[in-house]
């Protein structure tokens, strides 16, 4: 469950982010301004918001393992709760097993 107030976070942006990125970022108050905010592109975390930016490169045929950011990016659209001791394996079982 989330906890509120927060800040949402949106690419691009005016403050320089990592890889060439670039984000914005906002509070929110409660669930439905977060639910708003979300409907208009913003997101819950930073990584969600630049990575799909810093990956549009990656071809789709690309057989390598996903990165830690891109596993990120799946575990915050599936709404699952990770920190930086979850493992990448870890992670990803947990993103295989909500899906």
């Amino acid at each position: 469950m989330m906890q509120f107030p927060t800040i949402v976070y949106r690419s691009p942006g005016a403050n320089p982010g990592p890889n060439g990125t670039s984000y914005d970022y906002k509070g929110v108050e409660d669930a439905k301004a977060l639910e708003a905010a979300i409907g208009e592109g913003w997101h819950v975390s930073l990584v969600a918001a630049v990575v799909p930016v810093a990956v549009a490169d990656v071809p789709e045929d690309d057989d390598a393992s996903p990165s830690r950011d891109e596993l990120e990016v799946q575990a915050v659209k599936l709404g699952l709760k990770f920190d930086g001791r979850t493992s990448d394996a870890k992670l990803a079982r947990m993103i295989n097993e909500a899906m």
